[in-house]
């Protein structure tokens, strides 16, 4: 897999690890990897306190809707192409 990813582009590095994601690491992990890096912004200390914790449904619904945006975009950029 790794040989067929152009590092360069970013779109096709975050596909990839998606896809490792949901094959190889199961839900719990991808849970936790999804919360870490959907969810950072602003004050982390003083922010996930106030705010509700992401259901599991709730992460993955977003980590499919990702891997959708990330295939249009792939197949906008082969168009240009």
């Amino acid at each position: 897999m790794g040989a067929n990813v152009d590092v360069r582009n970013p779109i096709e590095v975050r596909k990839a690890a998606l896809r490792v994601l949901k094959k190889h690491l199961g839900p719990e992990i991808t849970k936790a990897f999804m919360g870490q890096t959907l969810y950072r912004h602003g004050d982390y200390t003083k922010e996930k306190y106030e705010m509700p914790e992401p259901s599991f449904d709730e992460l993955t619904a977003e980590l499919w809707e990702e891997e959708a945006k990330l295939e249009k975009e792939e197949a906008g950029d082969e168009e240009k192409c």
